[in-house]
């Protein structure tokens, strides 16, 4: 997977875990039949909030008990469901017909084969993430927002408070940060001094005066950001 397309991933990874972590967790289905293996139990609720999900996307088509979405490397991933998937949606519990072709969705599971995966649970938001923490430099797609909204790529050089981006989607940009700028690595506050060229970044911010100014920046692996975009944390950090 090239770094842009990873940054990507891991951003709406995040996004979407965030955006996850305060939903009700769904009713419990139909109980499954005495022989499924103990391993097919859905994880407990702290756990599902936690875990980075396996598969994340727009979903594309739905036929019977099974999804396709699109993930972020723009691959189409089939999800099956079954009578133990959880399903959740806008908060609330959900059925297969509460789904609608665009809506995000964060599926945990396990993989069936190549882009292959059966569902334990599936959490979605109606037509994407408008509206949730830090979401909304996401909704119409990565490259909207990028460069405005919130920052995703590779430190080419850093000269004082500016630092040069190589962007997830090709292009080059100079971004500033100032004195409400927070930096923070893995959850834990670093300083401007800890990044370098060749280090990847993600995070918020707004243009000031035609210069985008990161409020919050993001340092190192964004699959292992259990915060959101806006580098909230999540239950396990400190």
């Amino acid at each position: 997977m090239s770094a842009a397309r990873f940054i990507a991933t891991g951003f709406l990874s995040a996004a979407l875990v965030s955006f996850c972590a305060g939903q009700a967790t769904p009713q419990e289905p139909s109980a499954p039949s005495s022989g499924a293996p103990a391993s097919g139990t859905p994880p407990e609720a702290g756990h599902e909030q936690r875990s980075r999900p396996d598969v994340v996307g727009k979903i594309t088509a739905i036929n019977g008990q099974t999804f396709t979405i699109q993930n972020p490397e723009g691959r189409n991933v089939t999800v099956t469901l079954t009578e133990a998937t959880k399903l959740s949606k806008d908060h609330q519990p959900a059925k297969i017909s509460d789904f609608k072709v665009g809506d995000l969705a964060m599926v945990k599971g396990r993989s069936t084969g190549t882009d292959a995966w059966e569902a334990d649970f599936i959490r979605s938001r109606t037509g994407g993430m408008e509206g949730g923490p830090g979401m909304g430099a996401m909704s119409g797609g990565f490259n909207e927002g990028l460069g405005k909204k919130f920052i995703a790529g590779e430190i080419k050089s850093i000269d004082g408070t500016h630092l040069t981006i190589a962007r997830m989607d090709g292009q080059t940009q100079i971004i500033a940060v100032d004195e409400n700028t927070s930096f923070k690595k893995q959850g834990e506050s670093i300083t401007l001094a800890d990044f370098k060229a060749g280090d990847h970044v993600f995070g918020p911010g707004d243009v000031k005066d035609g210069t985008f100014t990161a409020s919050r920046l993001m340092l190192g692996d964004p699959h292992r950001a259990h915060g959101d975009p806006e580098g909230n944390q999540g239950p396990d950090q400190k």
